[in-house]
């Protein structure tokens, strides 16, 4: 079961997402009809650690196995939704490498079977100059990947 809340109050999200960098290259996506990018990953299951976590989101939106290189940082992101209700998410965000050499090295679509919901996802590779342009989500997680920061740290974005 995936950690994640939605009430009347609110709604609450427990992810994890995964830095997959090759080529001077960062692989964003795009889900379903979305207009932003986002780092590829899901959600944690109850019971299950982030590690574990980002090892099967990573196999099951990539199609291939990675290996985790470090947690780069931690992010509590809170906001409002387009109907004004609270929206809370933390996100463990790796770095991650893939296992197999050969690889998908370029842009592709898959369809993903997420618990009986067929998912759309787009994947494209971008250099960090195209990354600065894009509306990608959250923010901050751009920034650090732009600033190539080697340190640990935890974000609280309230927006």
């Amino acid at each position: 079961m995936d950690i994640k809340i939605k009430s009347d109050e609110g709604r609450f999200k427990f992810r994890v997402c995964g830095i997959v960098e090759k080529d001077e290259k960062i692989l964003v996506m795009r889900m379903n009809e979305n207009k932003f990018y986002c780092l590829p990953g899901g959600h944690v299951e109850l019971g299950e650690d982030t590690n574990t976590a980002i090892l099967r989101e990573m196999k099951e939106e990539l199609g291939y196995e990675v290996q985790i290189n470090k947690l780069a940082c931690v992010h509590q992101n809170l906001f409002k939704t387009e109907n004004g209700k609270p929206f809370h998410e933390i996100g463990f965000y790796y770095s991650v490498s893939p296992k197999n050499k050969n690889f998908v090295k370029e842009n592709l679509v898959r369809m993903e079977n997420d618990k009986g919901q067929i998912i759309r996802l787009e994947m494209n590779w971008v250099t960090k100059e195209e990354l600065k342009e894009l509306d990608f989500r959250p923010q901050i997680i751009r920034e650090i990947i732009l600033k190539n920061n080697d340190n640990f740290e935890c974000y609280i974005t309230k927006e």
